[in-house]
């Protein structure tokens, strides 16, 4: 997710994120090196941060605030599976209902001659 106003590629800017919260560098020396404001380099780690915070949380997709509550979204993956469910065993009911439709041809054991 590239803008195209930050010349630098997302690799650099992670390798760069990556390497401040390592204390590998500072803020400022990442900022100096690539000849980018330390506004930047603050806001691609708090995004980084936030992003990995909102995947680690209770494993339920979408961020807490765009896409509802904990609850809100835990209700709606339960709701998902809840029409799989619904639509696997409408499945099933047709396949009986379509194998009842042909019982009556199929001879039993006891009716050989």
């Amino acid at each position: 997710m590239s803008r195209s106003n930050d010349p630098v590629p997302v690799k650099t800017r992670l390798q760069l994120v990556l390497a401040v919260l390592a204390h590998e560098m500072t803020v400022a020396e990442a900022a100096r090196r690539h000849a980018v404001s330390a506004e930047s380099i603050n806001r691609w780690r708090n995004r980084f941060v936030d992003a990995g915070k909102a995947a680690l949380e209770d494993g339920m997709p979408g961020k807490a605030g765009s896409r509802g509550s904990l609850v809100e979204r835990r209700q709606r993956a339960e709701i998902q599976e809840l029409k799989l469910a619904l639509a696997e065993a409408t499945v099933q009911l047709r396949i009986w209902q379509k194998g009842s439709e042909y019982v009556g041809l199929v001879p039993s054991p006891t009716s050989r001659p």
